[in-house]
């Protein structure tokens, strides 16, 4: 093959690689089924007074005992704490629930993580229509700035289907969080980031109707509620539809 005609085809191919991309590899553990695309009601927090119980609780707001107990992932529903905050689902006003046995004190909370960005909290983590969400969804405007929720490794960062823009980042021991639906994406994989640092910027990209934050945060790759690990959840504004 003459010499200008090869050169000409080595072209050719180079901008239709750079034209076609070759596709994100998947992310390093399953992210179970699609965030979901409609923000619901998120409810309330309840703090624990002395002599509420658990059941006194759920009975107060309607809710079923074992569902509350796994929505705050409690290993022993009888050893409420006064000051715990105990998320209620579907509730739109906080009620005075009356006393029962008196529950002991609670113990300092030690936050594991920070809010990933300011908004509203639209969407809770646990079952909705038949289907499991695994993380919480918080909108904010398009273009807001996503933080690091703690020190750790880039272990994502590309596309994946209904999540949109995605980026993982592994905090070591078995811990990492999810951030989905990004306008933008800042950081590699491999890249070393610090907490608070920006990752990411909200966007709609993905299953999604609106510009907000899918997170999760997964234990040994199981998800897990986020409110659990993050500071001072009574301040995030809360959604009523």
């Amino acid at each position: 093959m003459p010499a200008p005609r090869r050169s000409a085809l080595v072209a050719l191919w180079a901008l239709a690689a750079a034209c076609h991309p070759r596709p994100s590899l998947p992310p390093p553990f399953p992210l179970g089924g699609e965030p979901h695309q409609e923000p619901d009601l998120v409810g309330v927090f309840h703090v624990v007074r002395p002599g509420q119980t658990l059941w006194r609780i759920a009975h107060a707001y309607g809710v079923g005992v074992r569902e509350l107990a796994r929505i705050n992932d409690l290993g022993d529903p009888t050893e409420l704490r006064v000051g715990q905050a105990l998320y209620i689902p579907g509730a739109t006003a906080l009620i005075d629930v009356p006393a029962g046995p008196v529950a002991a004190p609670a113990p300092p909370s030690h936050a594991r993580f920070l809010w990933p960005v300011g908004g509203i909290l639209v969407s809770r983590f646990g079952n909705r229509g038949g289907e499991h969400h695994d993380g919480i969804d918080i909108a904010a405007p398009e273009g807001t700035p996503i933080d690091a929720a703690a020190a750790g490794t880039v272990i994502f960062a590309g596309t994946q289907h209904g999540y949109g823009n995605l980026a993982i980042v592994d905090h070591g021991g078995g811990e990492a969080t999810v951030y989905a639906h990004c306008e933008k994406l800042l950081i590699r994989v491999g890249q070393k980031v610090s907490a608070g640092q920006e990752i990411a910027r909200v966007g709609r990209t993905g299953r999604a109707t609106g510009p907000h934050l899918h997170f999760e945060v997964r234990e040994h790759a199981r998800p897990r509620n986020p409110l659990l690990f993050l500071p001072d959840p009574a301040r995030m504004a809360l959604l009523r539809r």
